[in-house]
């Protein structure tokens, strides 16, 4: 919890910590891994360390989380490389409250996942499609039985899996959304972070 945004154990003037949901009505249905590669640009398995930054758009809070990437499945991320996710939801501290979608979890320091992210040109950072665009997957060399052998080396593993889905991908039918996405720059600029090309391949700070 400290992680998203300083949460103080000890009582003062704030009110009472909450958590609140936001209904994900923006987009379609992600709940088969085809759909979720359709609408993703980038699929990586990637993990999270440390935050980088926050920023509120019309009231909803916006988090940007500090990813090594490890295994690239789809786009042009390189394997070694440090992005910026962006997970929306996040800690207020004015109102002691933490927001996230419904249906979705915080990301977590330390963890890995399979992120299923879009980008935009007039950001600096990868947004996570809510709900299913983290899938916690501590590492890609797990069996997966269901998949299919996509390196031909007489495995299934989840690296296969994920190689299938973007072999199999479905373009799901989109939404057109209820509010914009956020281009505020991020509050807080950690030096841990390199600065990139602002290019959505390589994003900066």
């Amino acid at each position: 919890m400290s992680a998203w945004g300083g949460v103080q154990a000890f009582a003062d003037d704030r009110p009472e910590f909450a958590v609140e949901y936001a209904h994900a009505s923006t987009i379609g249905d992600f709940s088969t891994d085809e759909n979720l590669v359709g609408f993703a640009d980038f699929v990586f398995h990637g993990t999270v360390v440390g935050k980088k930054g926050t920023t509120e758009i019309d009231g909803m809070p916006e988090t940007q989380w500090a990813v090594k990437v490890n295994e690239v499945f789809e786009g042009t991320l390189q394997a070694g490389s440090t992005t910026v996710v962006n997970q929306t939801g996040g800690y207020d501290q004015d109102t002691n409250s933490l927001t996230l979608m419904e249906g979705d979890l915080p990301l977590e320091i330390g963890e890995s996942y399979v992120f299923a992210t879009h980008s935009m040109s007039d950001r600096s950072w990868f947004t996570m499609v809510p709900v299913y665009g983290a899938q916690p997957v501590g590492s890609t060399t797990l069996p997966f039985p269901a998949a299919d052998d996509m390196d031909g080396d007489g495995q299934r593993t989840v690296a296969d899996h994920w190689k299938q889905m973007v072999r199999d991908q479905v373009a799901p039918d989109v939404g057109a959304g209820d509010g914009p996405e956020p281009t505020d720059e991020p509050t807080e600029q950690p030096s841990d972070v390199p600065t990139g090309s602002p290019e959505p391949t390589d994003p900066a700070e």
